[in-house]
């Protein structure tokens, strides 16, 4: 593909103003050239030319929290324990979904069986149209505490090996679940954190030995300020971050990966298929708490990147744009929203 995207304005994801009347030319997939309009020099007539005027060009949005082998959906947690084929052929849809939704780099922070590891080297050799994909194969979580399909863990030397085993089948990052609260996933009669400080320290020196980054699963009080001092890359969620939580996090450079959207998702849901009212409550609690921690965090100078947990709860893939949306609701200026889905997610991705 030889392409010429011509006199347009241009944003590069950063806090920079937007570059008027500039061209970009793309040969074979790749970014070629990039300048002022004026100072093209090729031939039109054996390019395809793409008018910009009146238009703005952007960098690819970057999805900091995705699960591809879910569709989202009110049964969302049950599509986990689909047949293995099932979950694979869904996951290739799924990501040509988010694909043409604009996400060019995601991260899927939790899949069974390891499928987004396959599904991640299937878009990087070209075999299927998907975004870029960073996985963190299965989740890891101490027994007894999450779903029955991540990697579980009870002791020290067993979390070791289990992140050993990620990194050997090709994980691109570490994630880890602390228990927390989870619709519809977290066993009614498991203790509210059994993973301590000491655990998950042990988590993030194991993942930063090997030069990985640790993402951490922590929605309630306790797990939220474990993972929040812990020096974790990121923190997921979040919807109990109190002050000192947020100060911690800056000090320590962790980013905020809020998922708000899952929130609007699961009130949807739990309206259109009549969920109990108690189960709708709590989604109505945990949506204005999150947003109440992503204004917090804002405020603080938490650092931010975007992720909508499509597939992990009841968003739907392709929907990244809610998620920028609600940032804004926030309080967080547009121009940064977008910062959050571009340069903040690329700098967490890394």
């Amino acid at each position: 593909m030889h392409l010429l995207v011509d006199d347009v304005q241009l944003w590069d994801g950063t806090s920079s103003p937007a570059q008027p009347k500039m061209s970009v030319e793309v040969r074979d997939g790749r970014i070629h050239w990039i300048g002022s309009a004026s100072q093209w020099q090729g031939n039109r007539a054996t390019i395809r030319v793409v008018d910009g005027r009146a238009r703005t060009l952007i960098p690819g949005l970057m999805d900091c929290h995705v699960h591809y082998s879910s569709p989202g959906g009110p049964e969302w947690i049950a599509r986990f324990t689909d047949p293995l084929p099932e979950i694979s052929m869904r996951a290739i849809e799924l990501a040509e979904t988010s694909l043409r939704s604009g996400v060019t780099t995601a991260r899927d922070v939790g899949a069974p069986q390891g499928v987004s590891i396959r599904l991640a080297r299937a878009a990087r050799a070209g075999e299927i149209p998907a975004p870029n994909i960073r996985a963190a194969g299965t989740w890891i979580a101490h027994r007894g505490t999450y779903v029955s399909f991540a990697k579980q863990f009870g002791e020290a030397d067993e979390l070791r090996n289990a992140i050993r085993t990620e990194i050997e089948a090709g994980a691109d990052l570490i994630k880890v679940a602390l228990a927390g609260w989870n619709e519809g996933a977290r066993p009614q009669d498991a203790p509210d954190v059994p993973i301590d400080k000491k655990l998950l320290a042990v988590a993030v020196e194991e993942a930063h030995k090997a030069g990985f980054k640790i993402a951490c699963h922590a929605n309630d009080p306790t797990s939220c300020g474990i993972a929040a001092q812990a020096g974790v890359d990121s923190l997921e969620h979040g919807m109990f971050l109190e002050a000192g939580d947020l100060e911690a996090m800056a000090k320590n450079k962790t980013y905020l990966v809020p998922t708000m959207s899952v929130w609007d998702a699961m009130l949807y849901y739990a309206r259109a298929v009549d969920w109990p009212e108690t189960r709708r409550k709590r989604a109505e609690d945990l949506r204005e708490r999150s947003r109440a921690a992503v204004t917090a965090a804002i405020k603080a100078g938490v650092k931010i990147a975007l992720g909508t947990d499509a597939g992990g709860g009841a968003a739907r893939h392709g929907r990244i744009a809610r998620e920028a949306e609600l940032m804004v609701e926030c309080g967080m200026d547009p121009r940064d929203a977008l910062i959050a889905a571009t340069s903040s997610a690329a700098n967490l991705i890394g």
